[in-house]
């Protein structure tokens, strides 16, 4: 209930500056998944969050910095949907309780890049989204946010750009961490492929 009255309180704030466009929503699956999209704004979470609950009406949470906690009100109204990240060590906690939550049948929505990039800036993944994956068994969606162009007669446009859901699997032959590399690099391929759809 408490997510429901979040989403059409903050679609109406957000819908007063922006429109949500969302291709491929169709390729949300049921049951768990690692929602994995470009970051370049601090609103990200909230848009994919919306257009999941909008498109298909599934409930999400999100992974942020754990600096967003110490936030006064902000760190109140986010709380019951984040997972908190310390990005300065390697936080396991986190990791664990995102991986059970997942095993439950939540969906989580994570950048992989870990922090906010420019668009049109290119920026590796960070591995732990394939620990993640791989630990949870939950598959990969590849989402990419694209924000038109702006101009003083029109609200800008989001497009919210789904992609197919995928289960990476450890390839033989490379060490544990060769392999996480290799999906996360792979992962963030799938996600910029996605830029421009529907646009």
């Amino acid at each position: 209930m408490l997510f429901v009255i979040y989403f059409y309180i903050v679609s109406f704030i957000i819908g007063i500056f922006c429109r949500i466009k969302v291709t491929g929503a169709e390729n949300l699956p049921d049951g768990s998944a690692i929602i994995c999209g470009n970051h370049t704004s601090l609103l990200d979470p909230i848009v994919i969050a919306l257009a999941m609950y909008r498109e298909r009406r599934q409930k999400s949470k999100f992974m942020a910095k754990i600096e967003l906690s110490r936030v006064p009100v902000l760190s109140w109204l986010i709380k019951p949907f984040v997972i908190f990240v310390d990005r300065g060590n390697s936080d396991r906690k986190a990791i664990k309780d995102t991986i059970d939550l997942l095993r439950k049948g939540e969906k989580i929505i994570i950048f992989p890049e870990g922090t906010r990039v420019n668009a049109g800036e290119d920026s590796k993944a960070k591995t732990g989204v394939a620990l993640i994956s791989i630990k949870s068994e939950a598959p990969l969606v590849p989402v990419y946010l694209t924000e038109g162009k702006k101009n003083l007669f029109r609200f800008p446009k989001l497009t919210v750009s789904f992609g197919k859901p995928y289960l990476p699997q450890k390839e033989e032959g490379l060490s544990t961490s060769e392999s996480y590399r290799k999906i996360a690099d792979d992962l963030m391929g799938r996600i910029r492929a996605l830029k421009g759809e529907g646009v």
